[in-house]
């Protein structure tokens, strides 16, 4: 087996790596911790381009950025939060635009998103009353800062549709111009906050144009694959077709003198890579790498085997699962009124 070493790469900084999301741009940056307690520099006030805060980002043209840190597998969770969140901000939907997260970020933040993990219907599920709380606690900051802008009680204050109004003066000001005043305030209770009956619902639960669709559609969506360093390399990676298998050996020279391709490496004891400068160059490299295989007792198994397996166990009377033996279900099933 021949065997490559590995090149030695430029270490870059996390700090480059990790880029920051949409700045704030001068607008509010609304950093919700939950509950709603210390929040960062951003959060109050300084021009920080670069710091991420958790749920609402208002920019000075009412643009409301709105924090989503799940997700989207194509079910609509990016979209759905987003209606969750604007529905207590009671924003201009047509104004929405969403902003990411990285776990990088998540953990500087001290865990403030929660979980970022996403199946199923976990997305919408398991956030959906506290990202409805930073949403509604955005909307309290805002209109405490109109109210203390026109020395009104806050209560006489309505909004809607990122607007807000004072009915008594006829007055009315927009997030965008009271986004700074609001970022200087602390974060309401979370006990102060009263969430919205789903039955006045106007954004959230209703069919909408998703948010996540059109960036997929003219190429301008960033995956983790365009990401380019200086000197970067791509790999490509096989691993043993069967479960349980082993890598045997490969003959590197087959494809020694390809453009571009550095070498071969061994991953773990049941797969191998090749290491080039494209990823392209690199999968095709490892697609014409020859490969020999242990795969092992599994490569006796099949469908029929597994199938056969399956059928044993459901009459089987011994070892069938591990440290559970609870009644008797062969005797139950024998005695039942109706068999599926």
């Amino acid at each position: 087996m021949r065997k490559t070493k590995r090149s030695n790469t430029t270490n870059h900084s996390r700090r480059k790596f990790i880029v920051g999301s949409a700045a704030a741009g001068g607008g509010l940056a609304l950093g919700l911790s939950i509950p709603f307690g210390a929040r960062s520099a951003a959060a109050q006030g300084a021009a920080a381009d670069t710091e991420v805060n958790a749920w609402v980002v208002v920019k000075p043209d009412d643009t409301c950025v709105i924090r989503i840190a799940r997700s989207e597998m194509g079910q609509g969770t990016h979209t759905g939060l987003a209606q969750l969140v604007a529905e207590e901000l009671q924003c201009d939907w047509k104004k929405v635009a969403l902003g990411p997260i990285t776990p990088g970020q998540n953990l500087a933040r001290k865990r403030v998103w929660r979980d970022m993990a996403t199946g199923g219907s976990r997305g919408i599920r398991g956030s959906q009353d506290y990202v409805r709380q930073g949403g509604a606690a955005a909307r309290m900051m805002l209109l405490q800062a109109a109210a203390n802008q026109w020395n009104t009680p806050v209560g006489e204050l309505t909004v809607a549709n990122g607007i807000i109004t004072h009915a008594a003066s006829g007055r009315s000001t927009s997030y965008g111009k009271v986004a700074a005043a609001a970022a200087k305030l602390p974060a309401p209770d979370p006990k102060s906050i009263t969430l919205k009956n789903p039955r006045d619902w106007k954004v959230a639960g209703k069919p909408m144009k998703r948010l996540d669709t059109a960036n997929k559609l003219n190429g301008s969506k960033v995956y983790s694959i365009d990401l380019k360093l200086p000197d970067m390399l791509h790999a490509a990676i096989k691993a043993s077709p069967v479960y349980g298998g082993k890598l045997k050996s490969y003959d590197e020279s087959k494809i020694a003198g390809r453009t571009g391709v550095g070498g071969v490496v061994q991953v773990g004891d049941d797969a191998v890579a090749v290491v080039a400068n494209t990823w392209w160059r690199a999968k095709s490299a490892l697609d014409a790498l020859p490969i020999v295989w242990d795969e092992g007792p599994g490569a006796k198994q099949s469908s029929a085997t597994i199938a056969a397996h399956l059928r044993e166990g459901l009459t089987s009377t011994s070892n069938v699962f591990a440290d559970i033996n609870d009644g008797n279900a062969l005797q139950a099933i024998a005695g039942a009124a109706k068999k599926v």
